[in-house]
């Protein structure tokens, strides 16, 4: 991911990371800003990034919750929020503020973050509909390390490809 960035945007871009405040997402971000040469130390690492809250099914296996509670997986790899948990637009609701917080200053962002969350997100910022089950705007999911690049309204995959269109 950080080759395909480099590649693209060259040796130390003037870009702003924003990060998932979670170790795999950390860890990610590390090594993509290493391959930058940008000092991942000034990222900006928030919970509003962080995945989806499965609430009291958190730690728990998917048997384990599935034996309760019957499938949590949705069609098109979404999941079926837990009764107390974040819904798709308590989900949109959380990733809308930050979009706001950030703001829109024409700078080049990085944001490295979460499946399920990096949907919605997405889905705000290409200016989708919302699901018409969910309540929410959702992108198409993307095979995991895919790269999108979101530029006025439109999105790409930048690198990486949707689920579904993997080569074997």
């Amino acid at each position: 991911m950080g080759q395909a960035l480099r590649g693209a945007l060259g040796e130390r871009p003037v870009v702003r990371l924003h990060i998932s405040d979670t170790g795999r997402a950390l860890q990610t971000a590390s090594l993509i800003a290493e391959e930058l040469g940008i000092d991942w130390f000034a990222a900006n690492r928030t919970p509003d990034l962080f995945e989806i809250d499965m609430g009291s099914w958190c730690g728990r296996g998917y048997d384990d919750v599935e034996a309760d509670h019957g499938p949590i997986t949705l069609a098109d790899h979404l999941l079926r929020p837990a009764p107390d948990g974040e819904d798709y637009p308590a989900i949109a609701a959380r990733l809308q503020r930050w979009i706001d917080a950030v703001g829109h200053s024409g700078e080049t962002h990085i944001v490295v973050m979460h499946g399920i969350s990096s949907r919605v997100l997405r889905g705000l910022l290409a200016g989708l509909p919302p699901h018409p089950d969910h309540g929410a705007p959702i992108a198409p999911s993307l095979v995991q390390g895919s790269i999108a690049l979101i530029e006025n309204g439109r999105e790409e995959v930048f690198f990486g490809s949707a689920r579904g269109t993997e080569h074997a």
